[in-house]
């Protein structure tokens, strides 16, 4: 029925219901990635828009490389077939005087089934020190060690702005912790305070910035992320750090 209305639509030669032949190309994608449909019979269709590249064949043909083009080029079944018929494609587009707008549909279709290879960046190293910080704040901290790891933060240079600028942002870092240890970081917080003065304002500053920015963006990846800040916030409270009038 499906290939029947594909054939249909690729006969006819008027440039009008063009919602329809997308609507085809479309639904023939979407079940190709849930095995509904085979994956050489969608090349066949790419194939046969291909044969007479033009006008509403080239809408049909990125169309149906959007749907399904990057999951037939990643599956090792059909990956070099697909590669032929892009590499065509571009040809094609190459060779033809061809609309801007035709020339940008096939450009986007062409690189979202093949994008660029981006250099990797190599990652900087953590420097020891920040390595140290993270460490015993984030990974080793529990109940059992609290003091074991306040003498060690104590030992810490505090003089140095590099060194208390990132024991700063692990302390703040409520929702990097287990939940388990949360409180034994705001119970070490507050011992850090009653020694360096400047550490429990900076802290909650950083938290309540932190909130600030993830609550503007409402994205579902920081829901996590900002109960265990504003959890992190209550236990702060709970240490007297911050005060409910402010």
């Amino acid at each position: 029925m499906l290939k029947q209305d594909f054939k249909y639509h690729v006969r006819k030669k008027d440039q009008i219901n063009i919602e329809s032949k997308i609507k085809v190309v479309r639904f023939i994608g979407e079940l190709v990635k849930f095995s509904l449909y085979s994956k050489m019979e969608a090349l066949y269709c790419l194939k046969v828009l291909l044969h007479d590249f033009k006008h509403h064949h080239i809408e049909m043909a990125c169309n149906l490389l959007e749907t399904c083009g990057r999951y037939l080029y990643c599956n090792p079944d059909t990956h070099q077939r697909t590669m032929i018929y892009l590499q065509q494609m571009m040809r094609k587009k190459t060779v033809s005087a061809l609309d801007s707008r035709y020339v940008t549909q096939i450009e986007n279709a062409f690189y979202y089934v093949c994008p660029p290879e981006t250099p990797t960046q190599p990652k900087e190293e953590e420097p020891p020190m920040h390595q140290f910080i993270r460490k015993i704040l984030h990974e080793d901290l529990q109940k059992s060690n609290e003091e074991k790891i306040l003498r060690l933060m104590r030992k810490l240079n505090w003089d140095d702005d590099e060194v208390s600028s990132v024991a700063i942002q692990h302390l703040a870092g409520g929702w990097r912790v287990r939940a388990s240890a949360r409180r034994a970081l705001a119970r070490l917080t507050a011992e850090l305070a009653a020694w360096q003065e400047a550490v429990a304002p900076a802290v909650v500053d950083t938290i309540l910035e932190e909130i600030r920015v993830t609550m503007e963006d409402p994205h579902p990846r920081y829901n996590q992320r900002r109960i265990a800040t504003v959890r992190y916030l209550g236990e702060l409270y709970n240490y007297k750090l911050l005060d409910s009038r402010d």
